[in-house]
């Protein structure tokens, strides 16, 4: 009988991790865009912000967003030279230290995936409640 060896981390090969790799270099290229427009939608809707005296949310938003922007470079560049490192675990070698090390790397690649996307859906819900509020600050205040 034959069974399926598989290791602590839970990758049973390089094609995974691969995977893996290229969809993180893919939401994080999203995130960018995701980034540019809460930008945008938070400095549209500035009167409504005023108005409604969320402007000082608002300047705190931006500032974490300029920040989020810092971190996300940072990870793409990371997950880049990850991805692109991918080739170590491809050679039918024996095992060497170096594929140790990347795998190493590719679980602490995977935590802070995890951490920064759930940082980032946080701050989302807050921009968009925001400027939800905002506007239905503006409209109760023309009905009034």
């Amino acid at each position: 009988m034959k069974t399926k060896s598989s290791n602590a981390y839970g990758w049973e090969s390089p094609e995974i991790i691969h995977k893996y790799s290229v969809i993180w270099h893919s939401r994080l290229s999203f995130i960018l865009k995701e980034l540019e427009f809460l930008k945008t939608l938070l400095n549209n809707n500035i009167f409504p912000i005023v108005e409604s005296h969320l402007a000082d949310k608002a300047e705190d938003y931006l500032e974490e967003l300029a920040e989020l922007r810092k971190e996300v470079s940072s990870l793409l560049h990371k997950v880049t030279m990850h991805k692109n490192g991918v080739k170590i675990l491809f050679l039918k070698q024996p095992l060497y230290e170096n594929d140790w090390d990347y795998k190493h790397e590719h679980r602490k690649l995977l935590i802070k995936m995890h951490e920064f996307d759930s940082k980032f859906q946080i701050l989302k819900k807050e921009i968009f409640r925001l400027v939800k509020d905002a506007i239905k600050h503006q409209k109760q205040k023309r009905i009034a």
